[in-house]
């Protein structure tokens, strides 16, 4: 699995992007294009079966993004589907099975 690196990541602009334009902060910004995907479909998922699964999966996407923009920025090398949320990573590793978390 590919690294990413880009210590020109700014985690507000990543959590602004991710909060208003369906999780684009992960991929935009991180550069997260799997985890972006995954995110969106468990929102949905989660909104569809109940309201409430699908802003708790946004509020944590939103964390996520931050989280990931200031590992980024501080110049750290991370792979390409790792979450910095322990919460969001264990929703989300049920779809996606490459998905990994540091702090898990």
């Amino acid at each position: 699995m590919s690294t990413i690196s880009k210590p020109d990541a700014n985690p507000v602009v990543a959590a602004l992007l991710t909060w208003l334009v369906f999780g684009l902060g992960h991929m935009i910004v991180n550069g997260q294009q799997r985890k972006w995907m995954y995110t969106l479909i468990a929102t949905i998922v989660g909104s569809i079966l109940c309201v409430l699964p699908g802003m708790i999966i946004g509020i944590l996407s939103i964390i996520d993004a931050y989280k990931t923009a200031e590992r980024l920025h501080a110049g750290e090398a991370i792979p390409e589907n790792e979450y910095s949320m322990p919460m969001l990573f264990k929703i989300v590793s049920m779809i996606d099975k490459t998905a990994t978390c540091s702090a898990a």
